[in-house]
C-alpha cells in the first residue's frame, strides 16, 4: 500500500514539474482565413505569418491556414472573427467598413497620394487609436496591415490623360459609392458592374474600360481586352490583418507580443512582395502589347476634382474626425 502511494505521489509530483517546466504549456490554435486565391498577396502575407507566429511563440501558437475562401467571403470571414468562430482573416479595408466606419478613410479618393504615405501612416501611433474604434465597432482588431497597388484605368479606345480624356468612354466600377462618385467628378458616369461579369463586359464593349491594381490586370488577362493604361494613383488597394478580439484578450501577454510581432514583420514582407508582384505584372502588360500612359500635370486636375467628393462620403465613414487626423499625419 505504501509502495502504492509512493509511486501515485511520485507521479503527481513529475506531473506538476513538468507543467512548472513548460513542457504541458498550453498550446493556442488560430485558425486563419483568406478569401483570395493561393496565388494573392493576402496567401502571401498569411504564409508568412504562420511562419512567423509559430517561430516567435515557441510552438505555443499553431496557425492553421484556409484560403480560396474555404471559409466565405471577406464580410463573413469578419463576422466570423467577431464571434471568434474564426480567429484571422485578411481582407480590402472596404469589406470592414460596413462593420467598422472609422476605417473608411482609406477608401477616400487620393487618400494616400504616394504608396509611403501608407507606410508612414501604418507605423504611426494614430493606428492603436484607430484600433480602438474598430475593437469597440467590430470586436476585431487589426494586428497590420497590407497594401495591393493603386487602381490604375486601363481603357481600349484611347490615350486618357486628363479627365477630359474620358468622355466618350463608358468606364466599368465595382458597386462602390466612392468610386462612383470619384469618376462623376471626372465627368462620366460609371457603370456598376460585378467582378465576375467584368471581363465579359470589356470584350463585349458593355464597357470600354476599367481600374485595378497591375497584379489584377495581369492575373485578369486585361491586356486581351485593353490597350492603354492611364497611371492614376487615386485608390490605393489597403487592406486589415484581423485577429478576434475576444481571442486576443485571452492570450498571455507573451503569445501577444509574439502576434503582434509576426504580424507586423509579415506586412513588411508583403508590402516588398506586392511591389515586385506589381513591377512583374506591368511588364507581363507591357509585353503583351499594353500602353503605359502617365496622367497630365502630376493629376493635379485629377486629385482636385476627385477630392470634391470627400465632404459628400463623411456620412459613410464615421464622420470627418479620423479622416483629419490622418490627413495631417501623411502631410506632416
Amino acid at each position: 500500500m505504501m509502495k502504492k502511494w509512493l509511486a501515485v505521489a511520485a507521479g503527481l509530483f513529475f506531473g506538476i514539474a513538468l507543467l512548472g517546466s513548460g513542457a504541458w504549456a498550453q498550446e493556442f490554435t488560430i485558425k486563419y482565413a483568406v478569401s483570395s486565391p493561393p496565388d494573392s498577396f493576402h496567401q502571401a502575407y498569411a504564409d508568412k505569418f504562420k511562419e512567423l507566429c509559430e517561430k516567435y511563440s515557441g510552438g505555443k501558437i499553431k496557425v492553421n491556414v484556409y484560403g480560396g475562401a474555404q471559409l466565405g467571403s471577406e464580410q463573413d470571414n469578419v463576422q466570423g472573427c467577431s464571434t471568434n468562430m474564426i480567429q484571422m482573416t485578411t481582407l480590402a479595408v472596404n469589406n470592414l467598413t460596413p462593420f467598422a466606419s472609422a476605417v473608411g478613410f482609406m477608401t477616400l479618393p487620393y487618400a494616400f497620394p504616394k504608396i509611403e504615405d501608407a507606410y508612414k501612416l501604418f507605423k504611426h501611433p494614430f493606428m492603436d487609436e484607430l484600433n480602438q474604434k474598430i475593437v469597440a465597432q467590430a470586436n476585431v482588431r487589426a494586428v497590420s496591415w497590407l497594401v495591393g497597388g493603386y487602381r490604375v484605368f486601363t481603357n481600349s479606345k484611347k490615350e486618357v490623360r486628363t479627365p477630359g480624356d474620358l468622355q466618350g468612354i463608358k468606364v466599368r466600377v465595382p458597386k462602390n459609392n466612392i468610386m462612383i462618385a470619384a469618376y462623376k467628378s471626372w465627368g462620366v458616369n460609371p457603370v456598376p458592374i460585378s467582378w465576375t461579369e467584368t471581363f465579359n463586359a470589356l470584350q463585349q464593349k458593355v464597357v470600354d474600360g476599367q481600374d485595378n491594381p497591375h497584379i489584377v490586370n495581369a492575373a485578369s488577362k486585361f491586356y486581351e481586352v485593353q490597350k492603354y493604361i492611364t497611371n492614376i494613383h487615386y485608390l490605393l488597394w489597403t487592406g486589415p490583418n484581423l485577429i478576434s478580439e475576444t481571442y486576443y484578450k485571452k492570450l498571455p501577454a507573451d503569445l501577444k507580443k509574439a502576434v503582434d510581432r509576426a504580424a507586423k514583420e509579415a506586412a513588411v514582407y508583403e508590402w516588398g512582395f506586392v511591389e515586385k508582384k506589381e513591377a512583374g505584372a506591368l511588364k507581363e502588360c507591357l509585353d503583351k502589347g499594353m500602353k503605359m500612359v502617365e496622367p497630365a500635370d502630376n493629376e493635379k486636375e485629377w486629385i482636385s476634382r476627385a477630392k470634391t467628393v470627400w465632404p459628400d462620403m463623411y456620412k459613410d465613414i464615421g464622420g470627418r474626425e479620423m479622416v483629419d487626423k490622418a490627413v495631417a499625419i501623411i502631410q506632416k
